[in-house]
């Protein structure tokens, strides 16, 4: 149907009155029907400011759009481009749109596929050694696969390398003679973005004994000589004392300390004197 007027003229067998003015009357049509959307066809988790748009649609004076669960429209509502924001817990899905006027709505447009991919879960407990040793090798920490990561992020203290297994769930690293205790933790990453850190691990460090510093005692002795004391300064970080004498000497005390007496036989040799510190971690120098 078309626009025009409508006019009425009365009649008898007479004849013909005056015709009315013209009555005028708009045939409005109803909206076309919705193209193709255009826009990213994949999106993140917590993505903002994407637009999504269709062509303008013939007759229509609104638009009504349809969004995946996450998804809201921040600007654009109601006009054929919008721009949308995506939640943290937004979901893949379509979206859809058609128009309206006062006379109905219009024919819904092909549906877009979308997928809206996750960030990286949070990360868990990392498990491993809480306690370890200057110089300790091949010491494995690891943690629980995080949901949708495809690498892990690992911090770990100074002096700590890791050997193998970077960038995924398990690792396992060296202990430099110069490590210092510290935190260990890791996230999940992927193309959208970085996941919650894992709560620290805290890692206790144990030095190895320090070097050894110079002996001090006489340096000439007679065989069958007794009661001779020889001593170095206090080794830092040593819980125990190793001592090599010369063949013919004991030692009659102080063993394990940083002094200790000798008693030479009346067989006894002449030779070196050494001693290094010792604890649950190794020997010093």
């Amino acid at each position: 149907a078309l626009s025009g007027n409508i006019a009425v003229t009365g009649t008898n067998a007479c004849g013909t009155g005056s015709t009315s003015p013209d009555f005028p009357v708009t045939v409005s049509s109803m909206p076309g029907t919705a193209g193709n959307i255009s826009g990213l066809s994949t999106v993140c988790q917590g993505q903002n400011a994407v637009i999504y748009s269709v062509p303008v649609i013939e007759n229509a004076v609104g638009y009504i759009w349809t969004l995946p669960t996450g998804a809201s429209i921040v600007s654009g509502y109601n006009t054929h481009t919008i721009t949308v924001n995506f939640s943290n817990t937004a979901t893949s899905g379509t979206i859809t749109v058609y128009g309206y006027n006062n006379c109905g709505i219009g024919t819904i447009s092909p549906s877009f596929v979308l997928t809206v991919n996750p960030v990286p879960g949070a990360a868990g407990i990392i498990s491993g050694y809480s306690t370890v040793c200057e110089g300790q090798n091949g010491v494995v920490f690891s943690i629980a696969e995080i949901p949708s990561a495809t690498a892990y992020v690992w911090t770990i203290p100074a002096g700590v390398t890791i050997v193998s297994g970077e960038n995924t769930n398990s690792i396992t690293v060296n202990f430099s003679t110069t490590a210092v205790s510290g935190n260990f933790t890791v996230y999940g990453t992927n193309s959208c973005g970085n996941g919650t850190a894992s709560p620290p691990h805290l890692v206790f460090v144990n030095p190895l004994p320090g070097a050894a510093g110079l002996i001090s005692g006489d340096s000439t002795v007679c065989q069958g000589q007794n009661g001779v004391i020889y001593s170095i300064p206090a080794i830092a970080n040593a819980t125990g004392y190793v001592w090599t004498i010369p063949a013919g000497a004991t030692i009659v005390s102080g063993t394990n300390t940083n002094t200790v007496i000798l008693n030479f036989s009346d067989t006894a040799l002449s030779g070196e004197i050494t001693v290094y510190g010792t604890n649950t971690c190794g020997n010093g120098t």
